[in-house]
């Protein structure tokens, strides 16, 4: 065989090594993959694209890619002394109810929580309390009105369920996986306003009670 032939051939398949080499190189920059319990939000060219299980190509300067957290998140949300809970009776409850949220896991529901909220917030157990504090509290405040203070112990299970069933499951993407009540327990008369037309009712309830336990 002819040198230069021999030349010609080392030559193209240095080249050859060269473009697999950069094919690689180029596959593994530009290819990502979400990590367990995350999604990959990429925008820019071709429009918003959602990958949850399966990688998908980045193209710097040509896309973005954010991050969502898909895991489990507590939403704690406590209301003691003279801000606890006014029940039925006019007695005031400390109270301590945990929810579990979590950003379900479809490609519809991550691309409204992106829209709405931000990718980032989804890490960040604090902002998303500001997100569901003010909804979980009004439903917790509005159900705890038809209980009396002492229905609320013997009645933890159906308190609970009402108050998932009236914040209902429209949560601009986001889902309630679980709702504990670490505690319910009366407030102290101590922190009681007898100036205030509810706590002066809730005061006498108290009173009566503890006459009628008395004797």
């Amino acid at each position: 065989m002819p040198e230069h032939s021999i030349s010609f051939m080392g030559i193209a398949i240095s080249f050859i090594i060269i473009l697999i080499t950069f094919y690689f190189v180029i596959f593994l920059k530009c290819y990502k993959k979400p990590k367990q319990g995350q999604a990959i939000v990429r925008s820019g060219l071709g429009g918003v694209q959602i990958s949850i299980h399966r990688g998908i190509y980045v193209i710097p300067i040509f896309h973005k890619i954010e991050y969502v957290d898909l895991t489990i998140k507590k939403v704690e949300l406590e209301r003691k002394e003279n801000e606890g809970i006014i029940c039925k009776d006019f007695i005031r409850a400390d109270m301590k109810i945990n929810f579990n949220v979590r950003v379900l896991n479809t490609s519809n529901d991550i691309l409204l929580v992106s829209n709405m909220f931000g990718c980032e917030r989804t890490f960040d157990e604090t902002k998303i309390k500001q997100i569901f504090e003010a909804k979980f509290f009004e439903a917790i405040k509005t159900i705890a009105f038809t209980y009396e203070y002492e229905e609320l112990h013997h009645k933890k299970r159906e308190f609970r369920d009402e108050i998932l069933l009236l914040i209902g499951t429209d949560l601009n993407g986001y889902s309630i996986e679980d709702c504990v009540i670490e505690y319910i327990k009366q407030t102290p008369i101590a922190f009681l306003n007898p100036n205030n037309i509810l706590d002066a009712k809730g005061i006498k309830k108290i009173k009566e009670l503890t006459e009628i336990e008395n004797k």
